[in-house]
Formats: C-alpha cells, structure tokens, sequence
C-alpha cells in the first residue's frame, strides 16, 4: 500500500492522498458496526454511514464474515479499546450538539469532518444551525 504524497517545499507542506482518509473510513466502519446493532444494544444510529464506506469492504465483509471479524480482533489487540472509544466519542459529541442545539445553537464547525453526518442525522440542525465541516 503505497502512503500520501507530503510536499518537501519549504515554503509549504501539504498532503496529496490518493482515495479517500484511511483513517476517516475505519472510523465510518465502526458507525456502521454500532448502527447494525439492535435498538436496545447500540448506543447510537447513524444511517449514513454506510454509504461512505468503500463497497468492496463491506462486500468482503458480508462474503468472508469471520475474516472480516478477524481484521477487526486484530486491530484490537494492536490498538486496545479503539473501537470502544471511538463509539463513546461519536455518543458524547452526538448528546453535546443535542444539548447544544436545545440551547438555541446558531453554528457549529467540524473540524476533521471525515464523513461525519450529524448535519443529517441530529434533529433540530437541520433548517435552523448553519453547519460547517472541515476537513483536509
């Protein structure tokens, strides 16, 4: 897997990726595992999700089942507690912009968006809180 172009101009750096955040998709991925799960189980639901992941991973997924689950054990004994804490972010920001929006939020910026769908999925931004996502 060959890694992002990074600009050695002094003058400036960037990044030129080819496809889409690897970092962005992993994270969908776990949105869509929670938001797979029965009502009483998740602790959030994000419908959107699975349309930003690549078609092939989930594919894969849905074909070799237990390879699939496998990657993820994996990655789990490599990184302990990611996938726990990046469903536990997704819950606390998810309840933060709730209470936020009941406080009569006017704007809310996202930075480091990657594929984020509160804009979609909160009730109450829609129509009324100006929404803007940043990413690189």
């Amino acid at each position: 897997m060959q890694g992002p172009e990074i600009s050695t101009n002094s003058n400036e750096t960037h990044t030129k990726r080819k496809g889409p955040s690897k970092m962005a998709e992993g994270i969908t991925l776990h949105r869509v595992d929670e938001s797979n799960k029965s009502e009483e189980e998740r602790i959030f639901y994000d419908p959107y999700a699975v349309h930003f992941v690549n078609p092939a991973i989930l594919e894969y997924a849905a074909k070799y089942p237990e390879q699939a689950k496998a990657a993820v054990e994996q990655m789990e004994r490599l990184f302990p507690g990611l996938g726990n804490s990046i469903r536990a972010r997704v819950r606390y920001f998810d309840d933060f912009v709730r209470a936020a929006v009941d406080e009569e939020l006017r704007q809310l910026v996202i930075l480091g968006a990657g594929y984020d769908t509160r804009a979609y999925r909160i009730e109450g931004l829609k129509g009324k809180v100006r929404v803007f996502e940043v990413d690189h």
